[in-house]
């Protein structure tokens, strides 16, 4: 006997995922447009906006890994293969390395405490080498899952880590002070 999935389930994946990451983007939004709010970085692991934003990224993540294993598309014969071993290929090294990337650097300091500024490593070539490494994985992941509602969903994951950097830099700032101001002139944002 097989499983049938109900009609409803993806779209409802689909739909508390895309809700999780357009509130982060708003938060970030308000926290940019507002002063005196902050939402990311949190302004300590206790904080709401620690936990609100740990849930909601938590709220957009597995949503969209069950939507990518429920409403997984097998691409067409002839071309298969190259696809699937291309996206295989890059969701490994891509998250593997932001993995590796970020044990690296300390996972507190990933999650904004003041664990002091990383610049050596993968962090002599790029302020956010993780983000890029991660961008290496979405671009598998959409091969592998060759589903429009996850590369939409990927996509607005991607466009989070574009932004990121510039809701960062002035919390990394206001911590690291010249030390920051130093090696933010002589790296590249991203490489």
């Amino acid at each position: 006997m097989m499983f049938s999935i109900p009609v409803w389930l993806p779209w409802l994946l689909f739909a508390v995922s895309l809700a999780s990451i357009l509130a982060i983007f708003a938060l970030a939004g308000l926290a940019h447009f507002r002063s005196g709010f902050q939402f990311f970085p949190p302004p300590s692991k206790r904080s709401w906006q620690h936990r609100t934003f740990m849930l909601l990224f938590r709220l957009f993540l597995y949503p969209l890994i069950a939507l990518s294993v429920l409403a997984f598309e097998p691409a067409a014969e002839c071309s298969s293969l190259v696809q699937y071993g291309s996206g295989v290929t890059l969701f490994t090294v891509g998250f593997g390395l932001a993995l590796w990337i970020t044990l690296q650097m300390g996972w507190r300091n990933a999650f904004g405490e003041k664990r002091g500024l990383v610049t050596d490593g993968w962090f002599r070539f790029s302020r956010n080498p993780v983000y890029v490494a991660t961008w290496i994985g979405l671009v598998g992941w959409g091969l592998i899952a060759n589903q429009w509602s996850v590369t939409i969903l990927l996509l607005a994951w991607a466009v989070l880590y574009l932004l990121a950097p510039f809701f960062e830099e002035p919390w990394l700032e206001a911590q690291y002070g010249a030390a920051y101001r130093d090696y933010k002139a002589r790296t590249r944002r991203f490489v």
